[in-house]
């Protein structure tokens, strides 16, 4: 009920003292930020080997290869994610503009992963698990993760797909 003082101003009561904590009410994540936030550049970094998932050469046409690479902090390591649903996301390389592709929507352990202009398909879309302090990142046309080939370490070893096995060659940090 609102009540309201002579001058007809609502009475809001007695304002807190500075510096108190207040309990969110019940169902109110209390104004938390959620991730992913929308603009917002990230790095994705393979738990596995601390190298960067990368443009390749920092290319920006259409088929441009995914590896990982050392970190650059540059453009072409950069990456925004954009909601499609309540689960998926496109993701975008900051410098080419092109986002996070399948290969001709492969379905097969191996398929490799490029950047492409954006078609608004399943196999642009990507969920977020979080598991071991990262995430899997997990292709909604085929299921299948983001997973670094055989687990290499050195520079320039592709991304592809493959069927999560729990490692965390399949496990990325995301950081603003």
């Amino acid at each position: 009920k609102v009540t309201f003082n002579s001058d007809d101003t609502p009475d809001l009561g007695t304002p807190d003292k500075l510096a108190t904590t207040l309990t969110a009410p019940s169902g109110d994540p209390g104004g938390a930020v959620t991730f992913p936030v929308g603009g917002t550049r990230y790095r994705l970094v393979s738990q596995a080997t601390g190298k960067a998932l990368d443009a390749k050469d920092c290319g920006t046409s259409d088929g441009t290869a995914i590896r990982q690479w050392s970190s650059l902090g540059n453009a072409c390591q950069q990456w925004t994610f954009t909601r499609t649903t309540s689960n998926y996301y496109r993701i975008t390389n900051v410098n080419s503009g092109t986002v996070l592709d399948s290969v001709n929507c492969g379905t097969g352990n191996g398929t490799a992963v490029h950047l492409w202009a954006s078609l608004g398909n399943f196999c642009q879309e990507w969920s977020l698990t979080p598991v071991g302090g990262g995430y899997l990142i997990a292709n909604r046309g085929n299921g299948m993760v983001l997973d670094v080939t055989d687990c290499g370490a050195a520079d320039g070893v592709a991304v592809r797909q493959w069927t999560a096995l729990g490692n965390t060659c399949q496990q990325w940090k995301i950081t603003a």
